[in-house]
């Protein structure tokens, strides 16, 4: 975590470890026979974030989202639903 404008550090890490743990899993069963394959995938991806986010914004979502939206709003719109969601159904238990 190296930006200061993040707020819930600890909800954050744990939804990147949860979406980790999803990724292995799902790896190993559809690639069983590349035990590797998951190590190379995070290797990969902690070079990508030598890639601004302006960058990857405008090579993947510009097309989806438009020129109007930010992802970084979009994606603090989603996690907030995502919260909203779990504080939702932890209540109802």
């Amino acid at each position: 975590m190296t930006n200061p404008q993040l707020q819930d550090v600890h909800s954050i890490a744990y939804l990147q470890d949860q979406a980790q743990i999803l990724l292995n899993t799902y790896i190993n069963k559809q690639y069983p026979s590349q035990p590797y394959r998951f190590g190379k995938l995070i290797h990969l991806l902690a070079g990508l974030r030598s890639i601004s986010s302006l960058t990857i914004e405008e090579l993947f979502f510009r097309k989806t989202i438009g020129d109007k939206t930010h992802m970084e709003q979009l994606v603090k719109d989603m996690y907030q639903i995502n919260m909203a969601n779990i504080v939702a159904n932890s209540s109802l238990s």
